[in-house]
This record gives structure tokens, sequence and C-alpha cells, in this order.
């Protein structure tokens, strides 16, 4: 049996002392102040924290088993162009997106792969992990999801043009996508995690695989 060390402290073990906001924008910031206890000593602060808040979201790795492919937009991050990356802050990145109010993950899964691939999923998505990409800052929520498609039908280009989203849609061999993961040419957290799974666990979508399609109609 592995092994996996519990945290010693856990939801009690900690206090917000107060909260303010400082921004509102596409993205809200709030100062806080808090405490928690401490390895060492009995407790850490009072001491003061900024946090982005982010309504929860989801990732998902869109395959077509029939012709061993994932589909991936490509767009425009901001984060990229003004960080030190030397590289287009042009991204190639797995469908993803914020979930709306009263829809769950799942849900939005569905919603964001129609808009921004013009794709319909062939099977109901499976949640593979729930994670917090930058836990030091903000108190965001990825689900990850893994789904299955067929590719054929992926529009070109898709956005919603009053939010100002402006999407490329590609379709790329898995075997690609995987040396461009060990040659180091995908660099966001979200497809790196994504194609790792895929990598352990690509069987899964080739023929017999619990995942692969059993039978696919090309039109």
């Amino acid at each position: 049996m592995s092994f996996w060390p519990k945290p010693q402290f856990g939801l009690e073990d900690w206090s917000l002392d107060a909260s303010s906001r400082l921004a509102t924008g596409f993205f809200q910031l709030d100062q806080l102040t808090l405490r928690h206890r401490g390895y060492k000593i009995e407790s850490l602060g009072p001491m003061q924290r900024e946090l982005i808040l982010r309504d929860p979201a989801m990732v998902v790795i869109l395959v077509d088993p029939t012709i061993q492919a994932v589909v991936l937009v490509e767009q425009f991050r901001v984060g990229a162009a003004m960080s030190q990356l030397k590289k287009s802050p042009w991204m190639l990145e797995w469908v993803a997106g914020i979930c709306d109010e009263g829809e769950n993950p799942a849900e939005t899964c569905r919603r964001e792969v129609f808009e921004e691939t013009g794709l319909v999923l062939t099977e109901k998505p499976t949640l593979l992990y729930t994670y917090c990409p930058s836990p030091g800052g903000s108190n965001e929520l990825i689900y990850l999801f893994v789904a299955t498609c067929d590719s054929s039908r992926a529009a070109s280009f898709r956005g919603q043009t009053g939010e100002f989203e402006d999407l490329k849609v590609h379709v790329i061999p898995i075997s690609d996508a995987l040396d461009a993961l060990v040659t180091g040419q995908v660099n966001n957290a979200a497809t790196i995690i994504g194609l790792q799974w895929l990598c352990a666990n690509r069987s899964r979508f080739e023929e017999g695989g619990e995942l692969a399609k059993k039978s696919t109609t090309r039109t």
C-alpha cells in the first residue's frame, strides 16, 4: 500500500480576521488579514495577504480516439505577453472556461467545448482531478476532465466576439502532442498536466481501451 502524508492541520486551524476589496474588474482582488497554526510555534500572524478571487473553472483533455488525435485551441494570453517568457503569447491550450452561476463543471465542459471548437462530446466527460492552480495567491479551483469527440466536425476558428475571444482550433496527432511535451514546446500548466496524464493513459484511447469509441461514422 502506497503512503501519502496527511496534512497536520485542517480547515479549523486558520482564521480570517478581516477582508477588504482592493480591485474589481475582470478579476477581483482582496486584501486579507489572517492567522494560522504553525509547526514550530502555536500560531503565525496576524499577517496580510492579497488574494485573486476567481469562480471555479474546468479544463478538458479532448481526444478523438478514432484518429488518435487531440483538439486544442490557440489564443492570446496577456499574462504571457507581460511575463519574461521569450516566446509568443499565443498559446496552445485545452478547451477551458469558468463555470457560470448555477452550472456544474460537467455542464460547463460541454458548453465550452461547443463554444470553443464547435464540437459536441460523444460521451459524458470523465472528471480526473480537482486542483488549485495557484494556491499561494488565488482561490481558483480547476476541474480537469477527459472527453472524446469526432474531431472531423471541428471548426477552424471560434470564439465569443462580444468577449474579445478569438480562437484557432487545432487537431493534433497524440504522438506529436506528446513529442511537443517532451521537447518543451508546451508552456502552460494545464496543457502540461493534461498531456502528462495522456502519456500515462494513452492505451485507454487505443482500440479496445475503455475510453475508445466503439464505432465512429464520419460524414
